[in-house]
């Protein structure tokens, strides 16, 4: 019996990493050799474990996802990437379908689906994979003309508003019944798709938005 396909998982968010390495151990063809939570480390773990094919976030901590996985497709001849995002977005798919990676699937993808990903995958193929944007909650359609050019969903906006109004994290998850984690992301996720890092700039483009 040949011997399982060797993955890496790259994900600074924990809880999902620990669950996406469980299901892929429970496949008699896969092993995740390693687990990254930090862009930092991402090329000493490949260096280290030797995985054919890395499960690589799209934003790890403001870093760009796609430029990472170019790095290490340049660096490291036969590894192929697959970008695991929340992002149902065709520009993204296609950047990363241009910049050359194997992959792309949403962390909303059925088992089957991202099963079926890694082996295409794999096997020498490509699989990139969004939801129907009719039906997915992450693209909600907003009126403003500025949600819908930067990709930002309803639900950002009012997030986006309420840090405006000067509300915790905390306050945020208690007001909009979410969990803590659940604004974190979506906080990460505004600040990625702004290209910012801190809440000044956030409330100077809500300014100017007329937010």
């Amino acid at each position: 019996m040949a011997p399982p396909n060797r993955l890496l998982l790259i994900d600074d968010h924990r809880l999902f990493n620990d669950g996406l390495k469980s299901l892929l151990d429970a496949q008699p063809d896969l092993t995740v050799c390693g687990q990254v939570f930090t862009a930092t480390d991402a090329l000493s773990a490949v260096h280290r474990f030797h995985p054919q094919l890395v499960l690589l976030d799209i934003n790890l901590q403001g870093t760009n996802g796609i430029d990472l996985g170019i790095q290490l497709i340049r660096q490291f001849t036969g590894l192929r990437v697959i970008l695991l995002t929340m992002y149902n977005q065709p520009k993204l798919l296609e950047e990363a379908r241009r910049a050359g990676l194997q992959g792309y699937l949403l962390k909303e993808a059925t088992t089957d689906q991202l099963l079926t990903g890694i082996r295409t995958v794999l096997s020498g193929g490509t699989f990139f994979k969004l939801d129907d944007p009719e039906s997915s909650p992450m693209n909600d359609p907003f009126n403003d003309d500025f949600a819908r050019r930067l990709n930002l969903t309803f639900r950002e906006v009012e997030i986006i508003r309420l840090i405006c109004q000067g509300l915790s994290s905390e306050q945020i998850a208690e007001q909009l019944n979410l969990s803590i984690e659940t604004i974190k992301t979506h906080r990460k996720n505004i600040y990625f798709k702004l290209n910012i890092s801190k809440v000044a700039d956030l409330i100077q483009f809500a300014i100017k938005q007329g937010l």
